[in-house]
């Protein structure tokens, strides 16, 4: 639990000065933070929301086309590189974001993914071509107007309610993996079944990402009079001493010093998780249950499940992140994943399939939730955008490392089973990590 910083209460009484908003005064106008919840969970579900969801069920298509000469490693390749990417290109996301602003690295972004679609469709005929339109363009795109650039603006909007803004947010933007696969399967039979149709959706929801980026985001509170969580807490933030339930270190922290402490290095590995059983379930998983010989329709409607039941878990532990320690809920989300990843291992029947979506899709969901709540309350929100970014890169070195892993297995062992196994020790050595995680007791400034 911690008090507000000293340099909080001034950034809020320097924001209230900010022109046409009088010292003290209560602005007359809807705090916008509320209406970006809404734009900026709509921008989420058109990026980093429905790409992984759409390749989960357009990419494996491409070993049907015997022009591109694709293999399970090589389909598990341009998976693994667009994770990666994704890692790497998260703290340069995070400096521009920093320097530019987040709607300049939106904007940016959906023409970068506009361009990748239309690569996808109309230029890819070689598993480079493959490597570089979805692995890395898209990958780069994604980071540049979702996923990164969503979440560090919330965290710049929100304080005292910075949990519930980013569940919110996030619930909106994730109910695409709920959506997106059986749109796009039928999008894919409309076009006659080949895999280049599958990215026609993408296309358009690039073009209208540009136009709501322009329109209605809003980097920070201050650029409209505002400061973060509305006119109502300005008072109770800066002059009632308002505790929080959970520990929220509100003092300007330099990016050297966070990087610097383990606590930040613990909260990232935890995390990592997540994402490896979402990485290896959305590469390699429709590959592993077909050969143990699942009907694809069944595998299809697992993974819909999945993506509604991610939102699920966003909404559940996301909800309770203001009053239970986000950091203690992802490690009760590792826990579910390494269930779920035991079950799909060597799945026998029906249920143990969907054991493996269910788990995989809630451990995931809640993971992804409050990954950005956990590392925004330990360690602020002065240099949010590069933490984050930092940490998502961590998450997804080692995730990336999946479903090139996983392909390689298959094709010269037939099924996944054993990268199953691999990726669950993985996760139970992040929940370990998640545990060591020592939460202080007062705002201390810069953690312990």
């Amino acid at each position: 639990m911690s008090d507000i910083a000293p340099q909080e209460v001034a950034g809020i009484e320097a924001a209230a000065e900010a022109p046409g908003q009088k010292q003290g005064a209560k602005p007359k106008k809807l705090f916008y933070g509320y209406v970006l919840i809404v734009v900026l969970g709509f921008m989420y579900f058109c990026s980093s929301g429905i790409v992984l969801p759409t390749a989960t069920i357009v990419n494996p298509l491409m070993l049907e086309d015997q022009s591109l000469g694709m293999n399970a490693t090589i389909l598990g390749t341009g998976f693994s590189l667009f994770v990666l990417v994704q890692g790497l290109s998260a703290p340069l996301v995070g400096g521009l974001i920093s320097r530019k602003g987040a709607r300049f690295s939106m904007v940016s972004g959906a023409v970068l993914m506009l361009v990748a679609m239309l690569a996808l469709i109309f230029f890819v005929s070689s598993p480079i071509a493959y490597f570089i339109a979805f692995g890395i363009v898209t990958s780069a795109a994604t980071m540049m107007v979702g996923q990164l650039a969503v979440q560090s603006t919330i965290g710049d909007w929100f304080i005292a309610r910075r949990g519930m803004a980013m569940t919110a947010m996030m619930v909106i933007g994730a109910s695409a993996s709920f959506i997106g696969p059986p749109v796009v399967n039928a999008i894919v039979d409309a076009t006659g079944g080949g895999w280049r149709g599958g990215w026609y959706l993408l296309v358009a929801l690039s073009i209208i990402l540009i136009l709501v980026a322009l329109l209605f985001v809003k980097n920070k509170p201050a650029d409209i009079g505002q400061y973060p969580d509305g006119a109502a807490d300005a008072g109770s933030l800066a002059g009632e001493g308002k505790r929080f339930k959970v520990y929220k270190n509100t003092a300007q922290i330099a990016f050297k010093d966070v990087i610097r402490n383990k606590y930040f290095w613990l909260i990232s590995l935890a995390a990592t998780g997540g994402f490896a059983a979402y990485t290896l379930s959305t590469a390699q998983g429709v590959i592993h249950f077909t050969s143990l010989g699942f009907d694809h329709g069944l595998i299809v409607g697992g993974v819909a499940i999945m993506g509604g039941v991610s939102l699920v878990g966003k909404m559940l532990l996301g909800m309770v992140s203001d009053r239970i320690e986000p950091i203690r809920l992802i490690v009760g989300s590792t826990v579910v994943l390494f269930i779920g990843v035991i079950a799909g291992a060597a799945a026998q029947n029906t249920i143990m399939v969907y054991a493996f979506y269910v788990c995989v899709g809630f451990g995931f969901g809640g993971v992804n939730a409050v990954f950005p709540t956990a590392m925004a309350n330990y360690f602020g929100a002065s240099s949010f955008s590069k933490n984050l970014g930092t940490g998502i890169m961590i998450t997804t070195v080692v995730a990336s490392t999946l479903p090139v892993m996983s392909g390689a297995i298959f094709d010269a062992t037939g099924t996944c089973t054993l990268a199953f196994y691999i990726t669950a020790a993985i996760i139970a050595v992040c929940a370990v990590c998640g545990a060591l995680v020592k939460i202080p007791k007062h705002n201390s400034g810069k953690g312990e």
